[in-house]
């Protein structure tokens, strides 16, 4: 087996909704836009177009920034980079449900791949974050994981926003009357909308003074969600 196709076999692995990292746990404050009828099935390509444009771009294009830094690796400062660039999108997550659950996620996606592969580096930072009290976001954990697997830094981006988008479509299928060939047929249809957001998202991680996101409907919803009666998913 030649090293691209193991490449490939790792990141599809890695790109699973399904990965044991408790991701289906969260609905990312959809729960909440759903109960208020705010979020409809007839509502969803577009609004999912609509994430990828703003909250997809942003964490994309962190994601880009952990595999630019990872990549120097004799950098004597790349734990203090690495942890501050966590503290930076910390920053943009005003929802505290939501920057919970993008923290739990990564640290546990950190965790499960440094059991998996050999590597002073992931132990390091999970070290360092853990002492230092620092969030570790899920889209930088994936840059780092990405660049140490040796896989091409878009690939990366692309397969942590392909997951992002299975893993909302999937919290819709259980919220929503949403069928298994109506949810695929939407992920089909989004392909193109993912693409472009990893061409943005790159001039982004070039410009990181120029990041922003608009995303009030979610990070309401998300702020709302512990106060709903009932309640499927953590966040």
């Amino acid at each position: 087996m030649d090293i691209d196709t193991l490449q490939l076999l790792r990141l599809l692995q890695l790109a699973d909704s399904a990965l044991p990292i408790g991701s289906t746990a969260h609905s990312f404050g959809l729960e909440t836009l759903v109960e208020e009828g705010t979020l409809r099935v007839e509502q969803l390509e577009i609004f999912l177009q609509g994430y990828l444009a703003e909250a997809g771009t942003l964490e994309a294009a962190f994601c880009r920034r952990s595999y630019a830094l990872s990549a120097q690796i004799a950098t004597a400062t790349f734990e203090e980079q690495w942890l501050a660039l966590n503290n930076e999108l910390s920053a943009f997550k005003t929802a505290r449900e939501s920057r919970v659950a993008s923290a739990t996620l990564g640290r546990r996606f950190l965790q499960l791949v440094a059991g998996l592969e050999e590597s002073a580096r992931l132990q390091q930072v999970l070290r360092a974050a853990k002492s230092q009290g620092v969030e570790v976001h899920y889209s930088i954990a994936f840059g780092l994981v990405g660049r140490h697997l040796g896989v091409a830094e878009t690939a990366t981006v692309l397969a942590y926003l392909q997951q992002s988008l299975m893993g909302l479509v999937s919290t819709c299928q259980r919220l929503l009357p949403l069928g298994q060939s109506q949810a695929s047929a939407i992920l089909w249809q989004l392909k193109t909308a993912l693409i472009e957001t990893a061409h943005t998202s790159e001039d982004l991680a070039t410009h990181p003074q120029d990041s922003t996101v608009f995303t009030p409907q979610l990070d309401i919803g998300s702020m709302r969600h512990p106060g709903l009666e009932t309640r499927l998913f953590i966040s």
